[in-house]
């Protein structure tokens, strides 16, 4: 006969008072409950049963129930249970104290506070000597993760990715085409769910990571999934997010003067008179309009009247809204979240879905997923459990965005404050979805066409436009990463672990691009392209693991194993050629020629054997030794097999002298480590292989001119790393202090060939980079009470690189150029990424030389050195404020150093779109007053006071003087016009006076990066929703700089998301301001 149920109550408390959220659960049993905010329970028990009450950091109290009905419990601080257990190579599991490296941890409730779109961007400034890099354009745009600099001159710098323990595909998605594909690109990092992430290690250091050989040298990050692990009974959480994406930092236009070519500072014989307007006629009347210029030198805004390019008459006043937002929308995101658990002392598992609807700001773009996650543990027997988990990933897209380096880098897509881009929009694609043409030829509906021509139709803005509305590029993701992992527990300290996974990708990409004109015209237009891909990663190890202790104080942990993986890619593509034969069907049938077809197969396989020693004493002093020895099928027999070594030690002196120590002395430790990692080349990189093509049907072959090598090997990091951690108050503040400084060797380059080799260029083990940098980490509870806390963190990381060595006889390497005047370069004994351009001639005092024209005389013989683009430190501030029920949360970026090239503001100030471009263009923005001796420009400039020249000469108020000397070493006071100054310093190109190391910039910032406030339930108030916990917030992401040195732009739109195209601003797609609302409830 059971034993009779009766309710009992009680009170948890500490020593500062009542606790909420402690465990309380009859143990044997599913039945349980959690302390609400007064610290009070009830729990149905009967006689003889034992009550566990549990909670984070605090002694577990297990309790036998006799016949009381009232049970208050006081739990003690546990200094033990606060030590943090962390997850290292292969998944194992220790304890945070012991390691001799810096690793760092991110729970998972810092990952969704702020309802980011994936993990990886909630990893702003919350780990030392990590940098992230997220490319605009909202979910299913990539994300950088750079660990403690870069590794690779050429390669990759990505870090490897693993999840419960198993490697997932990534990538380098690279994001900085201008001719090629402009949609911005996507990596494996964004498909996971934050939702199912329990935490987050980042593994740093070479010794840290050197388990994972030729993969490692850019750090590995390791995920654990939620589980349902430590869940009694049924639970359920719901989780929602919504957030609205507001356009942010987009370049600031000037608003005083509209369209018009500069006039030197006067009327340029297109202007009917001074005024700078002309006269045009339409439908029989005569108007007042304006000049088609993208330049903005043209006369102020003064409300009258002008006759628009669709044929209206408006108002000349610059719009209300900044033009380079209206080509976007403010977007919009909302993420639901069900996750059930089931669990008791023998199993327990969690199913999870998640839903993600994504408005982007650009036009005619959506996108959505469905995230369903299954994972668990069974205890089948003492000796054989199991654990597993599944996540698939089904992702709709239609138009990634695109990027807009087209219209930012071009004078072709400049426009003003006049123009209408909301109107140039809704004209784009007439109403029988054709491309728009100006003019009535060549169109079916002439009266849908412009009147006149406005400066950005039929140009790059109107190219945009009809990429994103007339072409579609439909994209279907589905995603499965599963894992099953059995431990067979052999005898007490012995135990036997197998891991077999999987990640397997497929894609369907339909490319729909619309018929531009009728076929009526004769000209075929329209085109369709069919993509189908497919990504197979199978993974396995099994490993050996022993763990002893012997003598009271030594112990031994020893592990032994074998890891494999294979990888395969299929890509294969079928597309139409010469138009299609009937307007906009999307068929392969519909080719004019005929259709063409493309397929790309890759496979990869990599083994290797592994061993792990650590040797203990008396609980303070560890060392580690591992071993990874690698073949990998990317490189050729004979070369292709590498040792990876790795040795570190730690040493807690607060342990050894714990009865000496001060009381107010918590923990102390020093560490070493050295290890040695690899960076292995892209798979084929070895191979001599042949291209493929055809003529007429005819199949022939033709050796490419980039030849392989045999010979190459992956690029090697040898690193050490020093470090001392301490923790004081009984934990309310520590530190961490870390030092390393690793060499790269045999950086893998491009190398040219003679052409009498037969090929143009090479691979070659060549290069040596070097790092070394310092990483700080801060936290502490400045107050701590009852009802108030407080915590800060901040992190601080200093890198600096240095190239030690390219390839005999080569002392420099070009990255990239741009436009035939800044060259990105990399120079031995200097850091990577040396920025250079042309700069203006000076004199031995280094005044700049002003020629006789009164601009500045340019020294274009040779190129130098005006910036470095990698930055010198990074860090992160976050402060945690709770008063009883309430939350507010705040998380500062920063960045120190580090260079830019701004090209949408060079091309911008010389086309007089910018505020910045305001100085001097009339009195009121600093103009000196000035008239021509005479009838032509290259005649003198006079300044003067009076409202005309002694012979009635024009007086214009738009003069400045360039700060400087004139050839003959005097003061220069040779007035210029301030639109003709910015007109040919703000060029393009490396001719006349243009002057790029106007457009570079220092990109320090400090960035309000999230702002979280909310408010958690009382558990009574939350009992009335039928909820265990209920707790709402507000948030904002991205929020404002506190300081910037960028103008115009956001100083992370970098144009991609590798190192090489973060040198460079404003190319990519507009930044977004969020602001959200969250409910998370467990039932």
């Amino acid at each position: 006969m059971s034993q009779q149920q009766r309710v009992l109550t009680g009170t948890v408390s500490d020593a500062l008072g009542t606790v909420a959220g402690a465990s309380v659960v009859v143990k044997g049993t599913a039945r349980g409950t959690i302390s609400d905010m007064e610290g009070n329970f009830s729990l149905e028990v009967a006689d003889g049963q034992t009550v566990v009450v549990s909670f984070i950091g605090y002694i577990t109290q297990e309790i036998k129930v006799n016949s009381q009905r009232v049970l208050n419990v006081t739990l003690t601080e546990d200094s033990q249970a606060l030590e943090e257990v962390v997850v290292t190579a292969l998944g194992i599991k220790k304890d945070a104290k012991k390691l001799g490296y810096a690793i760092s941890t991110i729970n998972s409730g810092e990952l969704v506070k702020t309802g980011t779109p994936n993990f990886a961007t909630s990893l702003y400034g919350k780990a030392s000597g990590v940098r992230i890099q997220a490319a605009p354009g909202g979910s299913t745009s990539a994300v950088s993760i750079n660990v403690r600099g870069l590794s690779s001159i050429t390669g990759n710098n990505q870090p490897l990715v693993i999840i419960d323990g198993v490697p997932v595909r990534n990538g380098n998605a690279n994001q900085d085409g201008y001719w090629t594909d402009q949609r911005i690109q996507s990596n494996g990092l964004v498909d996971i769910n934050p939702e199912d992430i329990e935490s987050l290690s980042i593994l740093k250091g070479a010794s840290a990571s050197a388990l994972y050989g030729s993969e490692a040298a850019n750090g590995v990050i390791m995920i654990t999934s939620k589980s349902g692990k430590g869940s009694h009974g049924l639970g359920v959480d719901f989780n929602m997010s919504l957030t609205a994406d507001y356009l942010a930092y987009m370049p600031e236009m000037q608003t005083i003067f509209g369209p018009g070519i500069y006039t030197m500072g006067r009327a340029s014989g297109y202007e009917k008179d001074n005024s700078g307007f002309f006269e045009r006629t339409y439908n029989g009347q005569t108007y007042k309009s304006i000049r088609t210029a993208t330049q903005q030198f043209g006369p102020k805004y003064d409300g009258s009247d002008v006759l628009y390019w669709d044929g209206t008459v408006r108002k000349y006043n610059a719009m209300s809204s900044n033009p380079w937002e209206d080509i976007f929308r403010n977007g919009f995101n909302q993420t639901y979240n069900l996750g059930v658990t089931q669990g008791n002392e023998k199993a327990n598992t969690r199913f999870s879905y998640t839903y993600v609807d994504n408005t982007p700001t650009q036009y005619n773009s959506d996108f959505s997923k469905h995230n369903f996650n299954l994972s668990g543990n069974l205890n089948i027997s003492k000796q054989f459990s199991l654990s597993y988990t599944a996540n698939y990933i089904r992702q709709d897209i239609k138009n990634r965005p695109y990027r807009i380096s087209r219209i930012t880098n071009n004078f072709s897509g400049m426009f003003g404050s006049f123009e209408d881009v909301g109107l140039i929009r809704d004209m784009t694609r007439t109403s029988l979805g054709y491309r728009n043409v100006y003019g009535s030829d060549k169109t079916l509906t002439p009266d849908e066409s412009f009147i006149f021509q406005p400066a950005s139709f039929g140009g790059l803005l109107q190219e945009y436009y009809w990429n994103i509305l007339g072409r579609e590029q439909l994209e279907n993701n589905n995603r499965l990463i599963a894992s099953v992992t059995p431990t067979w527990n052999i005898i007490e300290g012995l135990s036997l672990r197998g891991r077999i996974s999987t990640d397997l990708t497929t894609e369907k990409i339909e490319k729909k691009e619309s018929t531009e004109s009728p076929l009526a015209f004769g000209t075929p237009t329209g085109y369709y392209n069919l993509t189908n891909k497919r990504y197979e990663i199978y993974y396995g190890d099994l490993m050996l693991m022993y763990d002893t202790e012997f003598a009271d104080k030594f112990g031994v942990t020893a592990n032994a194993g074998y890891q494999g993986r294979m990888e395969n890619a299929y890509n294969s593509s079928v597309y139409t050629d010469g138009g299609l034969s009937v307007e906009n069907w999307f068929n392969i049938s519909a080719s004019k020629n005929r259709a063409g077809a493309e397929m790309m197969k890759r496979e990869f396989l990599k083994s290797a054997f592994f061993g792990t020693l650590t040797l203990s004493y008396d609980h303070s002093a560890y060392l580690e030794g591992t071993v990874r020895q690698e073949k990998t099928s990317t490189l050729a027999k004979g070369n292709n097999s590498f040792f990876y070594p790795s040795a570190n030690a730690s040493y807690i002196f607060t342990e050894a002298l714990k009865d000496k120590r001060p009381s107010w002395y918590d923990y102390g430790k020093v560490r070493a480590s050295y290890g040695v990692v690899g960076n292995a080349p892209e798979v084929y990189a070895a191979n001599l292989a042949y291209n493929q093509s055809s003529i007429s049907g005819y199949i022939y072959n033709t050796v490419p001119g980039s030849l392989g090598n045999e010979s190459i090997r992956p690029e090697k990091k040898f690193e050490w790393e020093f470090g001392v951690e301490s923790k004081f108050f009984n934990n309310r503040l520590g530190f961490e202090l870390s030092y390393y400084t690793n060499t790269v060797k045999d950086q893998i380059l491009q190398t040219t060939m003679p052409q009498s080799s037969g090929g143009t260029s090479i691979l070659l083990n060549v290069g040596e980079l070097k790092n070394n940098g310092l990483e700080l980490s801060l936290y502490g509870t400045p107050v701590k009470t009852k009802d108030f806390s407080w915590d800060v963190r901040a992190n601080f990381a200093f890198n600096k690189n240095k190239v030690v060595k390219l390839m005999d006889g080569l002392n420099e390497l070009t990255h990239d150029t741009y436009d035939g005047s800044v060259e990105v370069k990399s120079l031995v004994g200097q850091p990577m990424g040396d920025i250079y351009t042309y700069v203006p001639v000076t004199d031995a005092n280094g005044n700049k030389v002003v020629d006789s024209d009164g601009l500045y005389s340019m020294d274009y013989t040779e190129r130098k050195k005006v910036g470095n683009a990698m930055p010198n430190a990074t860090g992160g501030i976050s402060t945690n404020l709770s008063y009883k029920n309430f939350f507010l949360d705040a998380l500062f970026d920063f960045r120190i150093g580090g260079d830019v090239l701004n090209v949408p503001y060079q091309y911008m100030m010389g086309r007089g779109n910018l505020v910045e471009s305001l100085p001097y263009r009339d009195a009121a923005h600093g103009g000196l007053s000035y008239y021509f001796e005479g009838d032509g420009f290259s005649n003198r400039r006079i300044a003067t006071a009076s409202a005309a020249g002694p012979g009635g000469e024009r007086v214009y108020d738009n003069g400045m003087i360039l700060q400087g000397v004139k050839q003959d070493g005097t003061a220069n006071d040779i007035i210029v016009p301030a639109d003709w100054y910015y007109v040919n310093t703000y060029n393009w190109g490396a001719a006349d006076y243009v002057d790029y190391s106007n457009s570079i910039f220092d990109n320090s910032y400090l960035k309000l990066r999230e702002l979280s406030f909310g408010y958690q339930l009382p558990q009574a108030l939350a009992a009335k929703f039928s909820c265990k916990s209920l707790s709402v917030s507000v948030y904002g992401r991205n929020l404002c700089f506190l300081y910037k040195n960028l103008p115009s732009f956001d100083a992370e739109a970098t144009d991609g998301t590798t190192w090489r195209s973060q040198v460079t601003i404003g190319g990519s797609t507009a930044t977004t301001r969020s602001f959200g609302f969250s409910l998370r409830a467990s039932f």
